[in-house]
């Protein structure tokens, strides 16, 4: 499960207890059974109402024809807004009066204004910067840090590195300079079709690749180094706060580009307005919500 899995559950939450004359819903597309998904939401978050776990409805995959249905709602909000953008590029339609999305992705697309009578990008201006068409407002993506587990880690490893993403894969002689800037022991996160790709860090006696899935993830590292993407696009990563939250050590690794990514904005956030990344019941994307429908 990525960041967005968790963004889209929280943004749930939020829209239920603010709405509850409403039937609200939260729909998981994910071929793991229903008890998985609550099994990972529950180990994260505490004091949850037992009616939003009951209204999460999980969708495996291969219910292609589902989305295309014309199951009419009055409005969806989607926490990452490139999921909308592989729906519709695959030709599922969500079918709504109205959608709302948080805008994690250069480009908009098309069809989103053709298939919703009323469509709202909220999302970061320092990092997007939309057509004129396209109807959008400022808006901060935060985390509902309230209903966390308050839990304390150890730490097997000094430093973390993500190296998850296969569209952007950091050269050896990058890493050999990121790891010769901070001391200790390393441990790169990366996913299976990345493996192969960074099999070489094994070589290193201080250093272990590791492929989720990972119990305690937050367990396995002191700090965080984050490094900044050269294409500039990494909208709102949650590790960044997170670490905060959990006293973990981040670090923003300066190479000398200035790339003022979603990365760069979202740690000069955590570091100087941590409180202003709390999702509160009285956020202003309900104000939003409100004049969408």
């Amino acid at each position: 499960m990525n960041g967005g899995f968790f963004d889209n559950f929280e943004y749930y939450y939020l829209v239920k207890k603010a709405f509850k004359n409403c039937e609200v819903k939260y729909r998981c597309i994910t071929d793991h059974p229903k008890i998985d998904v609550l099994t990972l939401l529950q180990d994260k978050y505490e004091g949850i109402e037992p009616k939003v776990w009951r209204d999460i409805e999980v969708i495996p995959h291969i219910f292609r024809k589902f989305y295309r249905d014309p199951v009419l709602m009055d409005l969806i909000i989607c926490a990452t807004n490139s999921a909308i953008y592989w729906f519709l590029e695959h030709g599922n339609i969500q079918a709504a009066k109205a959608y709302i999305g948080l805008g994690d992705w250069r480009d908009i697309h098309p069809k989103q204004n053709k298939y919703y009578q009323k469509s709202l990008i909220l999302c970061d201006e320092r990092i997007f910067n939309y057509p004129d068409h396209v109807n959008w407002k400022s808006y901060r993506k935060k985390i509902l840090f309230d209903k966390y587990k308050n839990k304390e880690y150890g730490e097997r490893y000094d430093n973390l590195l993500n190296l998850s993403l296969v569209e952007r894969r950091f050269s050896r002689e990058y890493i050999k300079e990121v790891m010769y800037t901070y001391p200790g022991t390393w441990v790169g996160y990366t996913g299976r079709k990345n493996q192969r790709y960074y099999d070489w860090f094994n070589e290193s006696e201080n250093a272990t690749l590791v492929i989720p899935p990972v119990d305690d993830f937050m367990s396995l590292f002191y700090r965080f180094v984050y490094l900044p993407y050269k294409d500039g696009w990494d909208a709102t990563p949650r590790l960044m706060p997170e670490c905060i939250f959990y006293g973990k050590k981040l670090s923003y690794y300066n190479d000398g580009r200035d790339i003022r990514s979603g990365g760069y904005y979202r740690y000069q956030d955590t570091m100087n307005d941590y409180k202003g990344l709390w999702l509160k019941e009285d956020d202003e994307i309900i104000s939003h919500i409100e004049s969408m429908l």
